[in-house]
Parts: C-alpha cells; sequence; structure tokens
C-alpha cells in the first residue's frame, strides 16, 4: 500500500520515471489539496484470456453480456481476428464461437476470425500502401476493433478501430496508425468500417520527405481507450502517438485526447481533438495536445503548443528531447479511465513509462473531464508490471468499466507482475474527503423526470410506475442510503422496500426492465438493489444507474413503460426504430426533492 497526501504541496511519496530521452516525476498535485488517498492492492489472480487490445466489455439489448478482442499479426499465416467472448459475467465468459467465426454471407472474405480482407478494404486499408518486398509485414493494413458501444435508438453495435498501416514508410521496421469505426447491424456478426474518426496532424504517406525532413517522424494516432460518460453525453477517447526514429525504433510517446457527443454516433465530424487548452481541432487531422500530470512544470496539464513535436526541427528523438525543442514520454499513455463514485472522480492507469517491470502502477484523477488536468494520487507501491493493456472492471456487477465502487478490478493484458501474461487485482482506493452525497439522507425524497412524472410504490404487489403530481399516500417517496462504496440503496419511506432489478440473470438488464421493490435481504443489498447517482452536467438534475445493469431510470407517461430501465441518451430517438421507441432524455433526467 502506497499512501499520498499534499504537504506543502509536495507528496508524501515519490518516485522518479525514466522517460525515453528524459527523466521526469510524477505529478505533486492531487484533486482536493485537503485530500490523502491510499491505495490497498490484492493479490493478483490470473485472466486466462489475454490477447492483442485491452477487453471491452459491454451488454447487448437483451441484457447479454459481452466482451470483446482482436488481434492482428503481422506474418502472412499470422492470425487476425476479431474475437468475443460472452457469459453471466466477466468471470463466466467464455470464447463465443458462432460470433467470433462469424462470415459475411454476402463476402465470405470478410468475416471476424480472419480480418485481412476487412483492414485491407477499409477507409484507411484502401489508402494504405504494401512494404517492401522481403518486408516482415505480409499486408498494407493491420486494424483492432478496440472499445463497443450499443446504440440506444437501434440495438446497433459500434466500434473504434485501432489501424497499423503503410508498413515501414521511411524503410524502418514500423508502421503509422489510425482511428476508424464499424458499425454492426447484427449484433456483431458482420461489420462495416464506415470511416476515419481521428487520424495524425501529419502525413501518412510512403515516405513522405517533405513532411518529414529530418531524422524523426510521427507514428500517427491509435491505441484508443473509449470511454462512454453518463454525466455529459460524450464518448471520450484516449489515444497515444510516438516519434520513430527513421534510422528505427519509437522513442517518444504522447497521450492525446478526443470527444464527440453520444447522439452522433461516432460519426467523422463529431470529434473533436483536446488543443492548447480547448476543444477546438477536428478529430480528422487536427492538431492535438500531449496531455501530462498536472504539476508545477505543467499547471494546465498538457504540453505548450510551442513545445509540441514539430517534424521541422533537426536531431534524433532523445536529441531534441534533450535540447528541449520535444517533449519525453507522458506519463499518461495509453490511459484507461473509469468514474470512481466512491470518490467523485475519473480516474485513469496508464501504461508505466519504465517498461522494466519494477515500476508500480500509477493512479491519476480528475473531477472534470471538460479541462483534462489529470493529478497523481496514489501508486501500487510493491505490486508492479510493465503493463500493455489494462481496464477496470467494478467488482460488484463484473459487467462494467464505466463506474466502480470503492474497490474495483485492475486487469492487465501482457508485460504483467513477474512476467504473467494476464491478470487482475483488487484494488481500494480511499480518501479522507470521498465524494459527498447529493442529498440529505436523512430525509424522504420526491423522484420525478424532466417528462414531469414522479416515481411511485403501485398499490400492492412489487410493482413500480409514475405518477403525473403526488400522490399524497406516501408510495411515492423514497430514502437514500449509502452502501459505504459510491452506490445508494433506494427504499420507500412508507414500507422500507427497496427499489431495484433481478440480478438473477439477464432479464434485469434488458433494456426496458421495469424496476420492482422488494424486502431487504439479511446479508445485504443485491447488486440490482444498488444505484449510482451520476450528477448531469449538462442540463441539471442526476442519472440514477442501476449497478447491475448499467442501465438509467427513467419515467415517461407512455403505456407499458411507465417506470423502466434503458441506456443513457441526452438526446431524443427519431430513428423510427421499436428499440428506441422515441424515448427522451428528459424521461431520464430527474430531479431529487425533499418532502
Amino acid at each position: 500500500m502506497r499512501l499520498l497526501s499534499r504537504a506543502g504541496g509536495a507528496l508524501a511519496a515519490t518516485a522518479a520515471l525514466v522517460l525515453g530521452g528524459g527523466i521526469a516525476s510524477p505529478a505533486s498535485a492531487a484533486p482536493s489539496a485537503d485530500a490523502t488517498y491510499t491505495v490497498t492492492v490484492g493479490t493478483p489472480v490470473p485472466f486466462t484470456h489475454p490477447t492483442d487490445t485491452p477487453a471491452s466489455p459491454y451488454l447487448d439489448r437483451d441484457g447479454t453480456f459481452h466482451y470483446q478482442q482482436s488481434a492482428a499479426l503481422y506474418g502472412a499465416a499470422d492470425p487476425r481476428t476479431w474475437d468475443f467472448y460472452t457469459g453471466k459475467d466477466f468471470d463466466s465468459a467464455r470464447f463465443d464461437t458462432a460470433l467470433s467465426k462469424a462470415v459475411n454471407p454476402a463476402n465470405s472474405a470478410d468475416r471476424n476470425d480472419d480480418t485481412t480482407w476487412r483492414c485491407n478494404n477499409s477507409p484507411t486499408g484502401r489508402e494504405a500502401t504494401y512494404a517492401p518486398s522481403g518486408s516482415g509485414y505480409a499486408q498494407k493494413n493491420y486494424c483492432d476493433l478496440s472499445g463497443v458501444w450499443v446504440d440506444p435508438d437501434t440495438g446497433d453495435w459500434y466500434g473504434l478501430v485501432h489501424n497499423e498501416f503503410t508498413p515501414q514508410p521511411f524503410g524502418d521496421g514500423l508502421h503509422y496508425d489510425a482511428i476508424d469505426y464499424a458499425v454492426s447491424t447484427d449484433r456483431g456478426r458482420t461489420w462495416t468500417v464506415r470511416d476515419h474518426a481521428i487520424t495524425s496532424p501529419y502525413s501518412t504517406k510512403r515516405g513522405d520527405t517533405t513532411a518529414f525532413p529530418n531524422q524523426t517522424y510521427s507514428y500517427g494516432d491509435g491505441d484508443q481507450r473509449l470511454f462512454v460518460d453518463t454525466a455529459s453525453g460524450y464518448f471520450y477517447v484516449y489515444y497515444g502517438s510516438r516519434i520513430i526514429d527513421k534510422s528505427g525504433g519509437w522513442k517518444a510517446f504522447y497521450e492525446h485526447v478526443a470527444r464527440a457527443p453520444i447522439s452522433a454516433k461516432m460519426a467523422p465530424g463529431s470529434w473533436q481533438k483536446w488543443y492548447d487548452g480547448a476543444w477546438s481541432q477536428p478529430g480528422t487531422g487536427g492538431k492535438e495536445s500531449n496531455i501530462v500530470p498536472v504539476d508545477a512544470d505543467h499547471p494546465t496539464g498538457h504540453t505548450p503548443a510551442s513545445a509540441e513535436y514539430d517534424p521541422a526541427n533537426t536531431g534524433t528523438a532523445a536529441q531534441q528531447i534533450a535540447a528541449g525543442t520535444m517533449p519525453p514520454t507522458s506519463p499518461l499513455f495509453v490511459m484507461n479511465i473509469a468514474y470512481d463514485a466512491y470518490l467523485g472522480l475519473y480516474i485513469g492507469e496508464p501504461q508505466a513509462v519504465d517498461q522494466s517491470g519494477k515500476s508500480p502502477q500509477y493512479l491519476y484523477a480528475t473531477d472534470d473531464l471538460t479541462t483534462q488536468k489529470w493529478h497523481l494520487i496514489g501508486d501500487t507501491g510493491s505490486y508492479t508490471n510493465a503493463s500493455w493493456y489494462r481496464w477496470f472492471l467494478d467488482s460488484a456487477n463484473r459487467t462494467s468499466s464505466t463506474v466502480v465502487g470503492k474497490s474495483f478490478r485492475s486487469y492487465c493484458a501482457f508485460g504483467c507482475s513477474h512476467d504473467a501474461s494476464g491478470e487482475y487485482v483488487d484494488l481500494t482506493v480511499d480518501s479522507t474527503t470521498p465524494a459527498a452525497a447529493p442529498m440529505d439522507t436523512g430525509r424522504a425524497y420526491r423522484i420525478a423526470s424532466g417528462a414531469g412524472r414522479i416515481l411511485a410504490q403501485s398499490a400492492g404487489g412489487s410493482a413500480t410506475t409514475s405518477l403525473t403530481r403526488p400522490a399524497g399516500h406516501g408510495r411515492d417517496t423514497w430514502v437514500f442510503t449509502p452502501t459505504g462504496d459510491g452506490a445508494f440503496t433506494i427504499a420507500g419511506a412508507a414500507n422500507g422496500r427497496l427499489l431495484g432489478v433481478d440480478s438473477s440473470s439477464g432479464a434485469g438488464r434488458a433494456w426496458g426492465a421495469k424496476p420492482t421493490v422488494t424486502a431487504p435481504r439479511a446479508g445485504g443489498p443485491s447488486v440490482g438493489q444498488q444505484w449510482f447517482v451520476i450528477a448531469d452536467a449538462t442540463g441539471g438534475g442526476y442519472r440514477l444507474v442501476n449497478r447491475y445493469s448499467g442501465l438509467v431510470l427513467g419515467l415517461s407517461g407512455r403505456s407499458g413503460r411507465l417506470a423502466e430501465t434503458t441506456p443513457v441518451r441526452d438526446w431524443t430517438d427519431s430513428s423510427g426504430s421499436s428499440v428506441g421507441a422515441g424515448r427522451t432524455a428528459a424521461e431520464q433526467t430527474l430531479s431529487l426533492t425533499a418532502t
């Protein structure tokens, strides 16, 4: 366990990080100047299915749990696959043979278990060129699906695609990167890579000495980590770029971030890159800031625009870093994030910059994704790794990487402790100033939607409904009680029964599942009876996110769905699909009024 606190602006424990071509230290500030954070690490547990991307967990519209991984190796006979796993949760998930080996019925060359045709004929693949004769790169593009979201309007699956293309562009051993997006209208069996999402501000043409006239070139944009933010209604994508010496070898790794409204469904024009303190640059070809931890030397949390990499500068990467004309590797490189409801902060874990395997995992946090100011809050001490791919998982539901509680899992694939290929550890991050409850837990509240409906228990039985006005019978008031790890139970003030969904099967996770009120269990609330209270960062109010399903409570006046749980949205469905069925953001945006 490592304990970090602010004392006169200095951390109680710090460590130097060895960076590509230079030395830097972790940030020395925390989101709260008065907070002390402790990180407790559990015993490593094997993860038996690591591959060449992080695992991306998600739930389909019928409540089925999936996680997705990919691999795209370079040799002619090497595997290139988009793999899918399914089960009740992460612990029980097994390889989904039918989905992972699905073939496009209109084109037998397009298949999930061999993505060669798909990658080479994608938007990036069509622009790519093959490596010189005799290269170990057999194809012109290698693409990995990494990060999946299911559209609340249609149920279609969307995903971001990491591309490695135009191998050996300057006769070296590497390639360019870019990020496209793909859509499946048949729940993952077939995919269409539609367009570019995030691409390099520099050239990605072979041998372009006009764009890269000197000793270095930029690798491009890739290795994305997708985060779907309930509070703001945005996709956030953390992605990396690298600077390559033309003589061979990557030397400096930079971290960037872009965002897009979820309602835009990953369309290319919707992405905006974070540059020089603003969401000001287009996702395709726009400039991008290297984000770094906030410290005395980097109060803004990013490299100044004047100090970013410039291909016109001469010298190798190491020489430019030493001369101060190019930044060293960012300690936030390829960071995955989640919202920690106990802390009330977004937390992130980047790749260890010291890749010797002797570095702890550093944890960073911010209270505001709109400003991208990440602060060091702790590390894992004697638990060390050189992890290539990481992701969080909520310990209670074991299906979601989006919102976690006080204790959660941190997964690792490759470069794990003691050279393990895959494992997870339970992390507990505590604070002297955890998030305060957004309500007075000693009072009762009415829960009302922006659509003008009030949550109520039905008369008799366990059903819930929504009313147009207070009923006066006590069945429309609720008491929030913290579970102690960032979640709440919501009990009827009239009888103490807990609001929730059935957590014994996938039915409680299906879109449109109706919450019920049932007696508290002797052993404590089930995961289906726990709720995260997420403030709506755009229009005020709250979203009540069920911990079991990840769906939010919605209240409408429509027959058959007066009270239900559905995917988060901040737009009105106008697709005409029976899946979205015209649902609105107002149905989910809730106010809490003390009675």
